[in-house]
């Protein structure tokens, strides 16, 4: 594991700016098979999409304050919560590998990954947060024969990236964490009462 190498370089911007332009997004989700995060069991639901990379503290700020806020609304009982891992370094796609790998863990990996974001980010060597990361894995479920097979699968790392480019191409992805509320594209981590703002909007369309 400690050889694994893998290169990104991508443009990194944040933009604190909401578009009004609605996205075609629903393609995106049945080709790549994508399975909510969170489901809601309503007849009247909004789709959130998060592209978030690992590494981001934005997103792990989004994670740890502002979902936190949306989970106690009233209105996320209608959402459907999709997260589209888009890594922004080798730790962050290192990350989502496992965060792939099974799931049935992967909401509660994601949990992890970004309730110990100011541990695992800030480990003094690459084998640390390797073996941090991997700890999120296996304290969740993953056994270490699967996470090791999953680390060597190629087919997973390269859906992994197609992914990213397709976000890229199709909604013009550039920084993390980026959202698409109801088709609405939203950049950056806003305050959680503009997300149910859209939210109530979607649902009352």
């Amino acid at each position: 594991m400690n050889k694994f190498i893998f290169l990104i370089s991508i443009f990194f911007i944040f933009s604190n700016n909401i578009q009004s332009k609605d996205f075609e997004y629903q393609q995106f989700l049945d080709d790549n098979k994508l399975i909510p995060v969170i489901k809601s069991n309503s007849d009247n639901t909004v789709d959130i999409i998060e592209f978030s990379s690992f590494s981001c503290s934005h997103c792990a700020t989004f994670h740890n304050e502002t979902l936190i806020e949306l989970k106690e609304s009233d209105v996320f009982k209608n959402v459907n919560y999709y997260v589209v891992d888009f890594p922004l370094n080798q730790a962050a796609f290192y990350a989502s590998i496992i965060a792939s790998c099974d799931n049935s863990v992967r909401p509660n990996y994601i949990d992890s990954v970004y309730e110990n974001y100011d541990v695992w980010t800030k480990a003094e060597t690459g084998e640390d947060i390797i073996d941090l990361l991997n700890s999120y894995g296996i304290q969740h479920g993953l056994g270490e024969d699967q996470l090791e097979a999953c680390l060597k699968n190629e087919e997973l790392q390269n859906g992994l990236l197609s992914r990213q480019v397709d976000s890229q191409n199709i909604f013009g992805i550039e920084s993390t964490p980026t959202f698409i509320v109801g088709g609405e594209k939203v950049k950056g981590n806003r305050p959680a009462s503009e997300f149910i703002k859209i939210i109530i909007k979607k649902l009352n369309k």
